[in-house]
């Protein structure tokens, strides 16, 4: 019995000592969400009112633009880029990516990885990937959007690519993480159905063709930081859920052990009092 009692002890130090480690790892989580969500909330007036200008010279020159930004290109490869986590403990978080990566990606498409976890599931399966922005999801360097961008964009003129697609996790509340494809280029003007826009002729110099040459690769530059951010948002969500309810399991395990041990102490007592009684009832 005393064994039992000895082992039990045991066990709830070690519980302990774990629900010390995730409660740590949850404040840190709950950090990190805070400041991304902050960082979250300042750029969404800024890339929605890039895509409200994109929608404003779409509708006041429709019929009137012939962009390659604006038309599929019938050759070359589809381009994805894939957001992942780089730390794992975050809950299902990457492996709804890797489900929908499963799903979407095909063989002969061209894969821009960010985040290391997202890199060990296709080097695993043999599938191959460009590795030169691996790190973003924890530098998060404006800089490294734009070469991205400009990279991408000149292969799409060059019609070397046919398509470039994102594939992201929506962050709705904290419970909630969403992953989602979204084609970026070429533009689609359908995406832009719930933007109100004037009806008013606009004027735009040099030419519609010149100010959408600048203003789309700005657009996609907000663009995907703002999905990047996003998907950090998710992951911090979703690891400090995680992390809460490990510390949660924990407690109760905690709780279970002290419950068995106290019973393991009643019933020695018991047992000990029983044998007292018996030795005094023998003589």
């Amino acid at each position: 019995m005393a064994s039992n009692m000895q082992s039990i002890k045991r066990r709830m130090r070690s519980v302990e000592s774990t629900k010390k480690i995730t409660k740590a790892m949850q404040l840190v989580a709950t950090s990190k969400l805070r400041k991304t969500r902050n960082q979250l909330e300042e750029l969404k007036p800024y890339y929605s009112m890039v895509q409200e200008t994109v929608a404003e010279i779409l509708e006041s020159n429709k019929g009137r633009i012939d962009n390659p930004y604006l038309k599929e290109n019938k050759e070359g490869k589809t381009v994805y880029i894939v957001m992942t986590s780089s730390l794992g403990l975050c809950g299902g978080y990457n492996a709804n990516v890797f489900k929908t990566i499963a799903s979407e990606v095909q063989d002969d498409d061209i894969v821009y990885m960010i985040g290391t976890k997202g890199a060990s599931y296709l080097s695993h399966r043999h599938i191959e990937y460009n590795h030169d922005y691996l790190n973003l999801n924890t530098t998060l360097d404006f800089k490294e959007i734009v070469r991205l961008v400009g990279e991408l964009t000149t292969k799409y003129r060059n019609k070397e690519i046919s398509k470039i697609k994102i594939i992201y996790t929506e962050f709705v509340n904290n419970l909630t993480f969403t992953p989602r494809v979204i084609t970026l280029l070429p533009v689609d003007t359908s995406d832009f159905d719930d933007i109100e826009v004037t009806k008013k002729y606009t004027v735009f110099e040099p030419s519609p063709n010149a100010v959408l040459n600048q203003l789309i690769p700005m657009y996609l530059q907000s663009v995907i930081y703002g999905y990047l951010v996003e998907s950090v948002t998710s992951e911090n969500a979703s690891r400090r859920t995680s992390m809460e309810n490990a510390t949660d399991n924990a407690q109760e395990l905690i709780d279970n052990l002290l419950l068995k041990y106290n019973q393991a102490r009643q019933t020695a007592i018991t047992n000990e009092i029983s044998e007292i009684v018996a030795g005094a009832n023998a003589q």
